[in-house]
């Protein structure tokens, strides 16, 4: 277990090097949901928004984001598996998991960065003190991304070509906003739907940050157990069927 936590730590420190290298790509990353959440609400700046108005109007879109920005980690590792990377360093790792933990930890570590961004632009734009917006953010952060990363592993379990996983992970974010946004309008979904909660992460988030604004957790925990179980079983299954050789290998 020590030396399975060593090796996460210099992988996780290698991910983070190689992300601060390319301050492009970098600037690319924290600056773009920044610039799209200003965009996406610019029609709310400068009124007074209540928590609620907030979870309401703001939640969807951070939801979308924490959502996305997991699955572009999960995708990438499986495009650095058809390039090659895994075959070559699977000797190197206790188990092939150090590669998927050091990748998300340094995910969770961008996300934060740029939720307290959210909330002090939230401070800003809705007149909302920052902090009662950054701490429920973290909290939610910290609460919905096991079961949001352990939703995406299917992709690694997958025997996809490079192309095809740019492909799929496309077609489920577009797929994710349009479907979220038309189910929003059409129905009136309870925040307790065990279903919409586990197969929508949108959902699942926004009804995460809702709870710690109306402090109703005890109703809404038996859904979120609910989630966290069956998501945790999923990402059990795919990874007990983790691909590491390229397709083409296959």
């Amino acid at each position: 277990m020590r030396k399975y936590g060593i090796q996460v730590l210099l992988y996780s420190q290698y991910f983070l090097k190689v992300m601060l290298a390319n301050l492009t790509v970098l600037t690319y990353t924290v600056l773009v949901p920044i610039i799209l959440f200003a965009l996406n609400t610019r029609g709310e700046w400068f009124k007074a928004l209540t928590l609620a108005q907030f979870t309401t109007t703001v939640m969807p879109f951070v939801a979308w984001m924490i959502f996305s920005n997991t699955l572009i980690v999960i995708a990438d590792i499986a495009m650095l598996r058809e390039q090659g990377y895994l075959k070559q360093y699977q000797a190197l790792v206790v188990k092939p998991s150090v590669f998927i933990v050091s990748k998300a930890l340094i995910n969770l570590l961008l996300l934060g960065v740029v939720l307290t961004l959210v909330g002090l632009g939230g401070g800003l734009f809705f007149k909302l003190a920052p902090f009662t917006i950054i701490w429920r953010l973290w909290v939610v952060l910290l609460i919905v991304y096991l079961p949001i990363v352990s939703g995406c592993l299917p992709l690694l379990s997958w025997a996809l070509r490079y192309k095809t996983i740019n492909a799929i992970m496309n077609l489920v974010m577009l797929g994710l906003a349009i479907g979220s946004a038309w189910l929003v309008a059409t129905f009136s979904i309870s925040l307790n739907n065990i279903w919409m909660n586990l197969v929508n992460p949108i959902f699942f988030v926004t009804n995460s940050f809702s709870v710690l604004v109306s402090g109703h957790w005890m109703q809404f925990l038996p859904t979120y157990v609910s989630v966290l179980v069956v998501s945790l079983l999923i990402g059990h299954f795919s990874y007990r069927r983790f691909k590491l050789l390229p397709t083409e290998a296959l």
